[in-house]
């Protein structure tokens, strides 16, 4: 007999319906959301969806029966949420996805890490093998195992035996939990300021993302240096304007920004170029506010290197936070094999990703929004990296 799909507004209801329908004994092949949604987006639920067959045991017992109507599987019209109205539920009605099984007082009353502790033992080959991975590269233990019991929850487990599709299930988790703006800053903004802490990459991001907006936007840009103390630091920029014949402004004071924006108004960017700046030095943080106050409608870009430490990545996001920080470039994508402490960052701050930074050449592709690049490498196996 085939597999038929049985769709309630809870667990409890729809396995009532299997049971009315195939018995006690019936097979359940999956579990689904329904509407269908990916797996990671089971809060918003609005049903569920449960395929069932009769065992073998059952049928064959069953043949000489006459078959028992179908259950009504539609949805209640009732805006009350009864759920279905073929029979009454025999089972208690919950705001959980999954329905708790019968189990002693005393375990239940455990918090839900420990029943996730229990099962992440018997995890599937395919699926473990990806778990440990991202433990290796440092992703939280909590997150992970959350993750790990959500595809469970939501998967065949014959079906996760398949390399390839848990492969799909975790890229899809490691997707949903980062955000990207897929480098519409630069369509949506005219003026962009680049901060963040010395070292971290920004003039040669500041170069990258020039080069994209002139090249491949045909953006008429121009390039404004902040950075004017630091030794070499002009130099530095006109060797990165000139090739591109992209005109350099320098700002010894905060108030020539918005002169420069009065004299060139044909620009389509302005892109700036701001010294680095230490977050635990609040006289830096203040001059770098008074340099944007004279912009109030400049969008910020933060600077993070993929080589930095979970902890100090934070501590600059929270020191740059009152600016209005609107996005994230990502640096030296490729100067690292360590990316569990920054998909950690990204994932908790959840900061739209501007741009990847990812090597030579200084004019490269940025890759504009692209966190299929990071995730990509949490999930390459240690060889590959």
């Amino acid at each position: 007999m085939a597999p038929r799909a049985f769709h309630a507004r809870t667990m409890t209801a729809a396995l009532a319906a299997v049971e009315k329908a195939l018995g006690n004994e019936a097979l359940i092949v999956a579990v689904h959301p329904s509407p269908r949604k990916p797996a990671w987006q089971v809060w918003r639920q609005t049903g569920v969806e449960v395929v069932a067959m009769p065992s073998a045991v059952a049928h064959s017992a069953s043949e000489s029966e006459t078959p028992a109507p179908s259950a009504d599987l539609s949805f209640d019209p009732d805006p009350s949420g009864a759920g279905l109205t073929a029979r009454a539920d025999p089972f208690p009605q919950s705001d959980s996805f999954i329905a708790e099984p019968s189990e002693p007082s005393a375990r239940r009353s455990l918090p839900n890490v420990q029943t996730v502790a229990d099962d992440f033992t018997d995890t599937p080959r395919p699926l473990k093998i990806l778990s440990d991975r991202l433990r290796v590269q440092g992703v939280e233990e909590e997150w992970l195992r959350k993750m790990v019991q959500s595809i469970r929850e939501q998967s065949n487990p014959v079906a996760l035996e398949d390399e390839a599709l848990s492969h799909v299930l975790v890229r899809q988790e490691l997707h949903a939990n980062l955000r990207s703006d897929n480098g519409a800053c630069l369509m949506q903004n005219r003026v962009i300021g680049i901060v963040g802490v010395s070292g971290s990459g920004k003039t040669a991001a500041c170069a990258k993302i020039a080069a994209h907006a002139y090249k491949s936007l045909g953006k008429r840009v121009h390039w404004v240096s902040a950075d004017t103390l630091r030794a070499g630091a002009i130099a530095k920029a006109q060797a990165f304007t000139a090739p591109l014949g992209i005109p350099l402004h320098l700002a010894y004071r905060p108030e020539a920004l918005a002169s420069f924006l009065q004299w060139n108004s044909d620009s389509d960017l302005f892109l700036i170029d701001t010294p680095g700046c230490n977050p635990y030095r609040t006289e830096d943080l203040a001059e770098l506010n008074a340099l944007f106050a004279e912009l109030p409608e400049r969008h910020l870009l933060l600077v993070v290197p993929a080589t930095g430490k979970e902890t100090d990545l934070q501590d600059v996001y929270h020191a740059y936070a009152g600016l209005g920080i609107g996005g994230l470039v990502v640096t030296k994508l490729d100067e690292t094999r360590s990316y569990g402490g920054l998909f950690n960052f990204l994932r908790c701050t959840q900061l739209p990703v501007a741009f990847l930074i990812d090597g030579a050449p200084i004019y490269g592709d940025p890759h504009a929004g692209d966190i299929s690049l990071l995730v990509d490498r949490l999930l390459s196996e240690p060889s590959g990296r």
